[in-house]
């Protein structure tokens, strides 16, 4: 018969594995083996903790105060319970009660490394509840060494998670992810409940990235796994932080599912669990227009009560989204302080609501001060950061500031603070500029994994081709997350000058475009020989309406159809092509004959600008911005090396490739079985300009993905990082690798931005597909023209004008 205390360590076994129901078998076993009175107490404890976990913290607290009256316990037993009555007075929220109780155990359990790692580990989560994330480190740092100690893994992997949670409230996502990352294979492997509790916390880091999308589905289904177990507090643990994660994009949803989290958290008496839940209710709802006066009344008291609670800084939020309806209402307002070690959201809102009160008071130069002085801080946070998809979906945090910047900017007429705040916008996903890191052999070798599934997956059958899509998935998000927790380097672009730009234009023969969008409206400023100047090209709308069937278009234009449906399908396209350059081009009135320079705001990242037939015949560069401009002029020349690949399916690819490399000396060329991805990884850094054809697709969700075909199966935008060398001119012939995946008219990420990110000057490349013999024909007329010296835009444009060819083909980069 197994005795009490074997009953006992099962059921720590199994409730430390989330198996709740299996554990209260064993320890109402050990108890009914009459066990001495430190075993009894001990079984107690653990069952309050369970008893706790599944929705009565209240009479958890009083099962393990009633088993510590016991005046026969020993010391050691008391320090036990005193650890369990400080983790269910953390589950009911009373931090005070929690730090005391885990202090007092954590102090006189030196001699027993397990238990005393477990109080140091549930001390730093009172410390989290505090807003001390700093002491939490430290905490969860000792707790590790205890586990270590003790020969536990799995505890020492909590711990390990833990230390990766507090990193991020720092604001270190980098370590945060890799803390996360090394703690997750434990972990994951316990039970379901142990895998969400994991995943709850990585979704706060991908939220506090900017990577809302993602942490709104990891949260969803965190919180349904909560709620098929019953783990009232776990679920609506994982509701308040999806309301958040909603709370940008939708308001309304996030204050419906915050206040039924609130319930929850009453429902189990965790009183300062419902009152953050009432504050992010409250704050969604006035952020959504309903902050009237009985709103934003609730609003006050409960960040009354927050403060009270320690929770300053929610507090904060909470009051700063208050001032905000204030202001846009019109209504007195006071002014919210602000710790400058509150976390990054917070110091932006109140930056951002700062810059509004300026601006409601007529002061321009108050409101770019402040919206300046926030992005630069989101710069400072960004540059930590050596991914280029960290740095893209971190710009979300900057939306309001930069929308209202350049409101104001081009509000105040000036040419020269409106340029500053087109830099501003378009640095926001590019603040650093690259600095190479090492190849990674074990991405590489999930990524060649990768393609070999990709590849076994065509000819499996259902069961099989199920256990393939989900290994892929696992390699996916494991690659992301690799290149994810690689440190941030290098420098940051420099603010540009307008007198510098313009004197930069005067010796190329060129003008420069920005336009700059305002979620409704659309600006352009230009600079020219003829001076600088603003056009307000009127609404978002109508140009939105016509970018919305533009790739279709394209596509279908490419396509072999009857002659009356081509004819159709191209007059159809160069209708749309031409009310495009009515709203876009035209009225810039722009100087015949000169190069131009387009830096697009994000929401114009698909348009093909060489087929707008007031640019038609043009040398135009689309550079991501005049800084990427300016460093990369004249960097595009003297390309002796050169490099072509022709995938396998695309009918006229080699034909393509052995035509283009004709107008080069000793080309290097990969076609058939030998264009595959190793040779193409081999061949990029050895040569000056790359051209590839291929079939190419673009991933929407996982812009990084896209990727072209190639004999052994695709090439992704994740292979450019284990390049040593990047070409200094790629061009890709491969449908759909010119799109970008735009976030919030701001940002686009794509294949083509990959390249120029790990330092490529320029890459043409098409975002649609492009008929076989069109691409042939153009693109050899762009190759003699580049050999004999041309630059790449020019030679694209000279070779529309030779071919009579006209095609989606943008130079991005520098095109000169």
């Amino acid at each position: 018969m197994l005795t009490a205390a074997t009953l006992y360590q099962r059921g720590i076994d199994l409730a430390n594995a989330g198996r709740h129901a299996a554990a209260r078998r064993q320890l109402d076993a050990a108890l009914a083996r009459d066990p001495d009175p430190d075993v009894e107490a001990l079984v107690t404890g653990i069952l309050a903790y369970i008893v706790s976990e599944t929705g009565d913290a209240d009479t958890a607290l009083a099962m393990c105060l009633a088993a510590a009256a016991d005046p026969r316990l020993s010391a050691h037993t008391r320090a036990v319970l005193a650890g369990q009555t400080g983790l269910i007075e953390l589950r009911r929220g009373d931090a005070d009660a929690a730090l005391k109780h885990l202090s007092a155990a954590a102090a006189r359990l030196d001699t027993d490394p397990a238990r005393q790692g477990r109080a140091l580990l549930n001390r730093g989560l009172v410390r989290l509840d505090r807003t001390e994330p700093a002491a939490a480190l430290r905490d969860f740092g000792r707790a590790a060494e205890a586990f270590d100690r003790s020969g536990e893994p799995v505890e020492q992997a909590k711990a390990l998670h833990n230390q990766g949670y507090a990193a991020m409230l720092t604001g270190d996502l980098v370590t945060a992810i890799r803390s996360m990352d090394a703690a997750r294979p434990v972990l994951a492997a316990l039970s379901p409940v142990a895998a969400a509790v994991g995943d709850a916390d990585r979704a706060e880091v991908l939220l506090a990235a900017g990577m809302t999308t993602e942490a709104v589905r990891v949260l969803r289904e965190v919180a349904r796994v909560y709620g098929l177990r019953r783990l009232r507090q776990a679920q609506a643990e994982a509701e308040l932080a999806l309301a958040r994660a909603l709370s940008a994009e939708s308001p309304l949803e996030a204050s419906t599912i915050a206040r039924r989290a609130a319930r929850r958290f009453r429902s189990r008496g965790s009183e300062s669990w419902a009152v953050r839940a009432d504050a992010l209710a409250l704050g969604a709802a006035i952020a959504g227009g309903r902050g009237g006066p009985a709103v934003r009344a609730a609003a006050e008291q409960t960040a009354t009560a927050l403060a009270a609670a320690r929770r300053v800084d929610d507090a904060a939020a909470l009051r700063l989204q208050v001032v905000r309806a204030e202001v846009r209402g019109g209504d007195p307002f006071r002014r919210v302080r602000v710790r400058e070690s509150a976390p990054i959201v917070t110091r932006l809102l109140a930056d951002e609501v700062l810059a509004e009160i300026a601006e409601a008071e007529g002061s321009a130069s108050g409101a770019l001060r402040r919206a300046a002085a926030g992005l630069d801080r989101l710069r400072d946070w960004q540059s930590a950061f050596g991914s280029l998809e960290l740095q893209s979906a971190a710009a979300a945090h900057g939306r309001t500031l930069a929308v209202l910047g350049v409101r104001v900017a081009v509000g105040t007429g000036d040419p020269g603070t409106v340029l500053e705040w087109s830099e501003r916008v378009r640095a926001l996903s590019k603040r650093v500029a690259v600095v190479r890191a090492p190849s990674d052999p074990d991405a590489a070798g999930q990524l060649a994994e990768l393609r070999a599934l990709r590849a076994a997956a065509s000819g499996a059958d259902a069961a099989a081709g199920r256990e393939l899509d989900t290994r892929e998935t696992e390699l996916r998000e494991s690659i992301r997350r690799r290149r994810w927790t690689r440190d941030g380097g290098g420098t940051r672009e420099p603010r540009v000058a307008l007198a510098d730009l313009a004197a930069a234009l005067a010796e190329d023969g060129a003008v420069f475009v920005s336009y700059l969008w305002t979620v409704d409206r659309l600006t352009a400023l230009v600079v020219g020989p003829s001076g600088t100047r603003l056009v307000d090209l009127g609404e978002w709308a109508p140009v939105d309406a016509l970018l919305a069937g533009l790739l279709a278009d394209l596509d279908m234009a490419a396509t072999a159809l009857p002659s009356a449906l081509r004819q159709a399908v191209r007059t159809g396209l160069a209708d749309r092509m031409a009310r495009l350059d009515a709203l876009l081009v035209a009225p810039l009135m722009l100087p015949a004959g000169d190069r131009v320079v387009i830096t697009p705001a994000g929401a114009l990242a698909g348009v093909p600008w060489g087929m707008l037939p007031s640019l038609a015949g043009r040398a135009v560069a689309v550079p991501g911005s005049a800084a990427e401009w300016l460093a990369g002029r004249g960097t595009v020349a003297d390309l002796s090396a050169t490099g072509f690949v022709a995938g396998p399916g695309v009918a006229r690819a080699e034909a393509e490739v052995l035509a283009a490399a004709s107008s080069w000396p000793e080309p290097a060329i990969l076609s058939g079985g030998a264009a595959t991805a190793d040779a193409v990884s081999r061949l990029a850094p050895r040569v000056d300009l790359l051209h590839v054809a291929a079939h190419g697709r673009h991933s929407a969700d996982n812009p990084l993905f896209s990727a072209f075909e190639l004999a052994d199966g695709a090439w992704y935008g994740y292979d450019i990082d284990q390049l040593e060398r990047v070409p200094r001119v790629v061009v890709l012939s491969a449908c759909e690798l010119g799109r970008s995946a735009t976030r919030w008219g701001i940002e686009a990420l794509g294949m083509s931005r990959a390249w120029l990110h790990a330092g490529a000057h320029c890459v043409i490349s098409s975002p649609s597909a492009i008929a076989d013999t069109a691409a042939e024909h153009l693109l050899r007329a762009l190759h003699t023209r580049v050999a004999a010296g041309d630059g790449p835009a020019e030679a694209l444009a000279a070779a529309g004008r030779e071919t009579g060819i006209v095609a989606p083909f943008v130079c991005h980069g520098s095109g000169w």
